[in-house]
Protein backbone atom coordinates (compact mmCIF):
# COMPACT_ATOMS: atom_id res chain seq x y z
CA UNK A 1 0.00 0.00 0.00
CA UNK A 2 1.23 3.49 -0.87
CA UNK A 3 1.46 6.11 1.87
CA UNK A 4 -0.69 8.83 0.32
CA UNK A 5 -0.10 11.18 3.24
CA UNK A 6 3.32 11.87 1.72
CA UNK A 7 4.03 14.70 -0.72
CA UNK A 8 2.72 14.45 -4.26
CA UNK A 9 6.25 14.11 -5.63
CA UNK A 10 7.07 11.25 -3.26
CA UNK A 11 3.84 9.46 -4.20
CA UNK A 12 4.86 9.97 -7.85
CA UNK A 13 8.25 8.38 -7.14
CA UNK A 14 6.60 5.42 -5.42
CA UNK A 15 4.41 4.87 -8.50
CA UNK A 16 7.36 5.16 -10.88
CA UNK A 17 9.10 2.37 -9.00
CA UNK A 18 6.31 -0.06 -9.95
CA UNK A 19 6.78 -1.54 -13.43
CA UNK A 20 3.55 -1.02 -15.44
CA UNK A 21 4.42 -1.24 -19.12
CA UNK A 22 1.30 -1.54 -21.28
CA UNK A 23 -0.41 -4.94 -20.92
CA UNK A 24 1.53 -5.51 -17.69
CA UNK A 25 -0.41 -3.19 -15.40
CA UNK A 26 -1.67 -5.74 -12.87
CA UNK A 27 0.90 -5.05 -10.13
CA UNK A 28 0.29 -1.31 -10.19
CA UNK A 29 -3.47 -1.79 -10.40
CA UNK A 30 -3.30 -4.11 -7.37
CA UNK A 31 -1.27 -1.50 -5.48
CA UNK A 32 -3.61 1.40 -6.24
CA UNK A 33 -6.63 -0.74 -5.41
CA UNK A 34 -5.22 -1.80 -2.05
CA UNK A 35 -4.19 1.79 -1.30
CA UNK A 36 -7.68 3.14 -1.94
CA UNK A 37 -9.38 0.32 -0.04
CA UNK A 38 -6.92 0.68 2.83
CA UNK A 39 -7.92 4.34 3.06
CA UNK A 40 -11.66 3.63 3.17
CA UNK A 41 -12.63 3.85 -0.51
CA UNK A 42 -15.12 1.61 -2.27
CA UNK A 43 -13.45 0.48 -5.48
CA UNK A 44 -14.85 -1.22 -8.57
CA UNK A 45 -12.40 -3.11 -10.77
CA UNK A 46 -12.77 -4.22 -14.37
CA UNK A 47 -9.66 -5.96 -15.62
CA UNK A 48 -6.85 -3.62 -14.61
CA UNK A 49 -8.99 -0.50 -14.49
CA UNK A 50 -10.44 1.02 -11.32
CA UNK A 51 -13.19 3.50 -10.49
CA UNK A 52 -14.09 5.10 -7.16
CA UNK A 53 -17.08 7.42 -6.68
CA UNK A 54 -17.19 10.01 -3.89
CA UNK A 55 -20.77 11.23 -3.57
CA UNK A 56 -21.17 14.35 -1.44
CA UNK A 57 -24.71 15.11 -2.58
CA UNK A 58 -23.53 17.94 -4.84
CA UNK A 59 -25.26 19.09 -8.02
CA UNK A 60 -22.27 18.45 -10.30
CA UNK A 61 -19.93 15.48 -10.70
CA UNK A 62 -16.40 15.70 -12.07
CA UNK A 63 -14.00 12.89 -12.93
CA UNK A 64 -10.23 12.80 -12.49
CA UNK A 65 -8.85 10.30 -14.98
CA UNK A 66 -5.41 8.75 -15.38
CA UNK A 67 -3.92 5.80 -17.24
CA UNK A 68 -1.69 3.51 -15.22
CA UNK A 69 0.42 2.06 -18.06
CA UNK A 70 3.66 3.32 -19.54
CA UNK A 71 5.46 2.75 -22.80
CA UNK A 72 8.18 0.03 -22.78
CA UNK A 73 11.53 0.69 -21.13
CA UNK A 74 14.30 1.94 -23.40
CA UNK A 75 17.18 1.74 -20.89
CA UNK A 76 18.02 0.10 -17.59
CA UNK A 77 16.91 1.60 -14.28
CA UNK A 78 14.11 3.66 -15.85
CA UNK A 79 11.79 2.54 -13.06
CA UNK A 80 14.22 3.71 -10.39
CA UNK A 81 13.00 7.22 -9.53
CA UNK A 82 15.61 9.92 -9.03
CA UNK A 83 15.29 13.42 -7.60
CA UNK A 84 17.90 15.70 -9.14
CA UNK A 85 18.21 19.46 -9.68
CA UNK A 86 14.56 20.15 -8.92
CA UNK A 87 13.25 17.40 -11.20
CA UNK A 88 11.86 13.90 -10.71
CA UNK A 89 13.25 11.46 -13.30
CA UNK A 90 11.85 8.07 -14.27
CA UNK A 91 9.57 6.24 -16.68
CA UNK A 92 6.09 7.71 -16.40
CA UNK A 93 7.23 10.78 -14.46
CA UNK A 94 5.09 13.08 -16.58
CA UNK A 95 3.09 10.50 -18.57
CA UNK A 96 1.43 10.05 -16.23
CA UNK A 97 2.33 8.82 -12.78
CA UNK A 98 2.50 12.35 -11.45
CA UNK A 99 -1.14 12.65 -12.55
CA UNK A 100 -2.03 9.42 -10.73
CA UNK A 101 -0.20 10.71 -7.65
CA UNK A 102 -2.20 13.94 -7.79
CA UNK A 103 -5.46 11.99 -7.76
CA UNK A 104 -4.35 9.88 -4.80
CA UNK A 105 -3.12 12.93 -2.89
CA UNK A 106 -6.44 14.71 -3.49
CA UNK A 107 -8.28 11.67 -2.16
CA UNK A 108 -6.16 11.77 1.00
CA UNK A 109 -6.93 15.46 1.50
CA UNK A 110 -10.63 14.86 1.00
CA UNK A 111 -10.67 11.92 3.44
CA UNK A 112 -8.77 13.82 6.12
CA UNK A 113 -10.84 16.99 5.75
CA UNK A 114 -8.02 19.12 4.39
CA UNK A 115 -10.02 19.67 1.21
CA UNK A 116 -13.79 20.18 1.04
CA UNK A 117 -15.09 19.41 -2.46
CA UNK A 118 -17.80 21.51 -4.06
CA UNK A 119 -18.63 18.67 -6.47
CA UNK A 120 -18.98 14.91 -6.40
CA UNK A 121 -15.71 13.31 -7.46
CA UNK A 122 -15.08 10.20 -9.57
CA UNK A 123 -11.54 8.81 -9.64
CA UNK A 124 -10.60 6.68 -12.64
CA UNK A 125 -7.41 4.65 -13.12
CA UNK A 126 -7.33 2.74 -16.40
CA UNK A 127 -5.16 0.38 -18.40
CA UNK A 128 -3.72 0.11 -21.92
CA UNK A 129 -3.71 3.74 -23.02
CA UNK A 130 -0.28 3.49 -24.66
CA UNK A 131 -1.45 1.28 -27.51
CA UNK A 132 -4.19 0.82 -30.08
CA UNK A 133 -7.84 0.94 -29.08
CA UNK A 134 -9.72 -0.45 -27.26
CA UNK A 135 -8.36 0.35 -23.81
CA UNK A 136 -9.65 0.60 -20.25
CA UNK A 137 -11.78 3.64 -21.06
CA UNK A 138 -13.75 1.52 -23.54
CA UNK A 139 -14.20 -1.19 -20.90
CA UNK A 140 -15.55 1.30 -18.36
CA UNK A 141 -17.79 3.06 -20.88
CA UNK A 142 -19.23 -0.21 -22.19
CA UNK A 143 -20.02 -1.31 -18.64
CA UNK A 144 -21.79 1.98 -17.86
CA UNK A 145 -19.29 2.83 -15.13
CA UNK A 146 -18.74 6.37 -16.41
CA UNK A 147 -22.39 7.39 -16.46
CA UNK A 148 -23.57 10.56 -14.69
CA UNK A 149 -20.35 12.53 -15.04
CA UNK A 150 -20.72 16.21 -15.93
CA UNK A 151 -17.09 16.95 -16.78
CA UNK A 152 -13.78 15.05 -16.84
CA UNK A 153 -10.13 15.97 -16.58
CA UNK A 154 -7.60 13.54 -18.03
CA UNK A 155 -4.29 14.33 -16.36
CA UNK A 156 -2.06 14.00 -19.41
CA UNK A 157 1.00 16.30 -19.44
CA UNK A 158 -0.08 19.69 -20.83
CA UNK A 159 2.19 22.10 -18.91
CA UNK A 160 -0.90 23.06 -16.89
CA UNK A 161 -2.84 24.15 -19.97
CA UNK A 162 -6.36 23.01 -20.81
CA UNK A 163 -6.36 20.91 -23.98
CA UNK A 164 -9.93 21.51 -25.12
CA UNK A 165 -9.57 19.45 -28.29
CA UNK A 166 -7.31 16.92 -29.91
CA UNK A 167 -6.44 15.60 -33.33
CA UNK A 168 -7.94 12.39 -34.61
CA UNK A 169 -5.65 9.56 -35.67
CA UNK A 170 -5.91 6.92 -38.37
CA UNK A 171 -3.27 4.28 -39.01
CA UNK A 172 -3.62 2.17 -42.14
CA UNK A 173 -1.46 -0.48 -43.73
CA UNK A 174 -1.43 -0.97 -47.49
CA UNK A 175 -0.43 -4.25 -49.10
CA UNK A 176 1.39 -3.58 -52.37
CA UNK A 177 1.90 -6.36 -54.90
CA UNK A 178 4.87 -7.02 -57.17
CA UNK A 179 6.39 -10.12 -58.81
CA UNK A 180 9.25 -12.00 -57.21
CA UNK A 181 12.52 -12.62 -59.01
CA UNK A 182 16.13 -13.39 -58.21
CA UNK A 183 17.97 -10.19 -57.34
CA UNK A 184 20.60 -11.07 -59.96
CA UNK A 185 17.90 -11.11 -62.63
CA UNK A 186 15.40 -8.42 -61.63
CA UNK A 187 14.08 -7.97 -65.19
CA UNK A 188 11.84 -11.02 -64.73
CA UNK A 189 10.10 -9.52 -61.69
CA UNK A 190 8.40 -6.40 -60.43
CA UNK A 191 9.72 -4.76 -57.28
CA UNK A 192 6.89 -4.03 -54.84
CA UNK A 193 9.02 -1.40 -53.11
CA UNK A 194 9.30 0.52 -56.36
CA UNK A 195 5.50 0.45 -56.60
CA UNK A 196 5.30 1.66 -52.97
CA UNK A 197 7.38 4.71 -53.82
CA UNK A 198 4.56 6.04 -55.97
CA UNK A 199 2.21 5.96 -52.98
CA UNK A 200 4.93 7.39 -50.76
CA UNK A 201 5.24 10.39 -53.05
CA UNK A 202 1.47 10.91 -53.01
CA UNK A 203 1.55 10.95 -49.22
CA UNK A 204 4.38 13.50 -49.20
CA UNK A 205 2.46 15.72 -51.61
CA UNK A 206 -0.69 15.44 -49.51
CA UNK A 207 1.22 16.32 -46.36
CA UNK A 208 2.63 19.45 -48.00
CA UNK A 209 -0.94 20.54 -48.80
CA UNK A 210 -2.53 19.91 -45.41
CA UNK A 211 0.21 20.76 -42.91
CA UNK A 212 -0.47 24.50 -42.91
CA UNK A 213 -1.48 26.17 -39.65
CA UNK A 214 -5.21 26.16 -38.89
CA UNK A 215 -7.34 27.32 -35.96
CA UNK A 216 -10.47 26.18 -34.17
CA UNK A 217 -11.96 28.18 -31.28
CA UNK A 218 -9.12 30.58 -32.10
CA UNK A 219 -6.55 27.93 -31.11
CA UNK A 220 -3.84 26.72 -33.54
CA UNK A 221 -3.21 23.20 -34.82
CA UNK A 222 -2.12 21.51 -38.03
CA UNK A 223 -2.89 18.24 -39.81
CA UNK A 224 -0.24 15.84 -40.99
CA UNK A 225 -0.02 12.55 -42.89
CA UNK A 226 3.13 10.45 -43.01
CA UNK A 227 4.50 7.10 -44.05
CA UNK A 228 5.81 5.57 -40.83
CA UNK A 229 6.81 2.03 -41.90
CA UNK A 230 7.87 0.14 -45.02
CA UNK A 231 8.19 -3.62 -44.47
CA UNK A 232 8.76 -6.72 -46.57
CA UNK A 233 8.86 -10.46 -45.88
CA UNK A 234 11.29 -11.62 -48.56
CA UNK A 235 14.84 -12.95 -48.44
CA UNK A 236 17.69 -10.53 -49.07
CA UNK A 237 18.41 -11.98 -52.53
CA UNK A 238 14.81 -11.85 -53.78
CA UNK A 239 13.04 -8.97 -55.51
CA UNK A 240 10.12 -8.41 -53.11
CA UNK A 241 6.79 -9.62 -54.49
CA UNK A 242 4.94 -7.84 -51.72
CA UNK A 243 5.49 -5.01 -49.26
CA UNK A 244 3.50 -3.13 -46.69
CA UNK A 245 3.33 0.63 -46.29
CA UNK A 246 2.01 2.04 -43.01
CA UNK A 247 0.43 5.49 -43.07
CA UNK A 248 -0.46 7.62 -40.06
CA UNK A 249 -2.90 10.51 -40.53
CA UNK A 250 -3.48 13.10 -37.79
CA UNK A 251 -6.60 15.02 -38.70
CA UNK A 252 -8.47 18.12 -37.63
CA UNK A 253 -10.74 18.42 -34.59
CA UNK A 254 -14.31 18.28 -35.86
CA UNK A 255 -13.48 16.07 -38.84
CA UNK A 256 -15.16 12.65 -38.70
CA UNK A 257 -13.47 9.29 -39.01
CA UNK A 258 -15.39 8.69 -42.25
CA UNK A 259 -14.10 11.95 -43.70
CA UNK A 260 -10.55 11.05 -42.66
CA UNK A 261 -10.83 7.62 -44.27
CA UNK A 262 -12.09 9.15 -47.50
CA UNK A 263 -9.13 11.54 -47.51
CA UNK A 264 -6.74 8.58 -47.37
CA UNK A 265 -8.57 6.79 -50.20
CA UNK A 266 -8.53 9.94 -52.33
CA UNK A 267 -4.82 10.43 -51.62
CA UNK A 268 -3.63 6.94 -52.51
CA UNK A 269 -6.15 6.33 -55.30
CA UNK A 270 -8.59 3.81 -53.86
CA UNK A 271 -9.27 1.18 -51.21
CA UNK A 272 -7.49 -1.83 -52.69
CA UNK A 273 -5.14 -3.52 -50.24
CA UNK A 274 -5.96 -1.10 -47.41
CA UNK A 275 -6.70 -2.30 -43.89
CA UNK A 276 -6.92 -0.34 -40.66
CA UNK A 277 -4.62 -0.77 -37.68
CA UNK A 278 -6.18 1.94 -35.53
CA UNK A 279 -9.05 4.43 -35.73
CA UNK A 280 -9.35 7.26 -33.21
CA UNK A 281 -11.82 10.10 -33.58
CA UNK A 282 -10.93 13.76 -33.10
CA UNK A 283 -12.73 16.08 -30.70
CA UNK A 284 -13.24 19.63 -29.59
CA UNK A 285 -15.20 20.70 -26.52
CA UNK A 286 -17.58 23.48 -27.46
CA UNK A 287 -20.08 23.37 -24.57
CA UNK A 288 -20.05 23.20 -20.77
CA UNK A 289 -16.45 24.40 -20.44
CA UNK A 290 -16.58 27.72 -18.66
CA UNK A 291 -18.34 26.29 -15.62
CA UNK A 292 -15.46 23.86 -15.04
CA UNK A 293 -12.34 25.69 -16.27
CA UNK A 294 -10.63 28.61 -14.59
CA UNK A 295 -10.86 31.83 -16.55
CA UNK A 296 -7.13 32.50 -16.30
CA UNK A 297 -6.19 29.04 -17.55
CA UNK A 298 -4.49 28.90 -20.94
CA UNK A 299 -6.23 26.75 -23.55
CA UNK A 300 -4.89 24.76 -26.51
CA UNK A 301 -5.67 22.12 -29.09
CA UNK A 302 -3.47 19.11 -28.35
CA UNK A 303 -1.27 18.32 -31.34
CA UNK A 304 -1.84 14.63 -30.66
CA UNK A 305 -4.61 12.20 -29.71
CA UNK A 306 -5.78 11.29 -26.21
CA UNK A 307 -8.80 9.65 -24.62
CA UNK A 308 -10.57 13.00 -24.27
CA UNK A 309 -11.84 12.12 -27.75
CA UNK A 310 -13.46 8.93 -26.47
CA UNK A 311 -15.07 10.67 -23.50
CA UNK A 312 -16.41 13.53 -25.61
CA UNK A 313 -17.81 11.07 -28.14
CA UNK A 314 -19.59 9.32 -25.24
CA UNK A 315 -21.20 12.62 -24.20
CA UNK A 316 -18.82 13.43 -21.32
CA UNK A 317 -17.17 16.84 -21.87
CA UNK A 318 -13.48 16.29 -21.14
CA UNK A 319 -10.17 18.12 -21.39
CA UNK A 320 -6.55 17.18 -20.90
CA UNK A 321 -5.08 19.01 -17.91
CA UNK A 322 -1.83 17.96 -16.29
CA UNK A 323 1.64 18.79 -15.11
CA UNK A 324 4.76 18.18 -17.14
CA UNK A 325 5.61 18.55 -20.79
CA UNK A 326 4.67 16.14 -23.55
CA UNK A 327 8.15 16.69 -25.00
CA UNK A 328 9.58 14.53 -22.17
CA UNK A 329 6.99 11.75 -22.52
CA UNK A 330 8.10 8.39 -23.98
CA UNK A 331 11.77 9.39 -23.73
CA UNK A 332 14.70 7.72 -21.97
CA UNK A 333 15.16 10.87 -19.88
CA UNK A 334 11.49 11.33 -18.96
CA UNK A 335 11.13 13.77 -16.07
CA UNK A 336 8.90 16.36 -14.45
CA UNK A 337 9.79 19.68 -12.84
CA UNK A 338 8.82 19.64 -9.17
CA UNK A 339 7.82 23.31 -9.03
CA UNK A 340 5.47 22.75 -11.95
CA UNK A 341 4.05 19.65 -10.29
CA UNK A 342 3.32 21.60 -7.11
CA UNK A 343 1.75 24.44 -9.09
CA UNK A 344 -0.45 22.02 -11.00
CA UNK A 345 -1.55 20.23 -7.86
CA UNK A 346 -2.56 23.51 -6.23
CA UNK A 347 -4.62 24.34 -9.31
CA UNK A 348 -6.17 20.90 -9.52
CA UNK A 349 -7.52 21.22 -5.97
CA UNK A 350 -9.66 24.15 -7.16
CA UNK A 351 -11.42 21.97 -9.76
CA UNK A 352 -13.13 19.71 -7.24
Amino acid sequence: MIDISKSVEQISADLISVHSVIRNEKNLCDLIESTLQGNGATVERLGNSLITRLDFGKERTVALVGHIDTVPLTRENQTVPEFKDGWLWGLGACDMKSGLASILKLYHEIQTGSLTPTKNVVMVFYEAEEGPLPNGINTLLDAGKLDNIDFAYILEPTECRYSVGCLGALTVKIEIQGISAHSANPRTGKNAITEAMDIYQKICTANDKISNDQTILGLPFYETINVTQLTTENASNVIPPKCFLTINYRYAPGKTVDEAEQFIYDTIGGKDGVFYCDRANSCVVETNMDEFLQVEGEREIMQAWTDVAQLNKAGIPAVNFGAGSIKFAHKPDERINLNELHSFYDRLRKHV
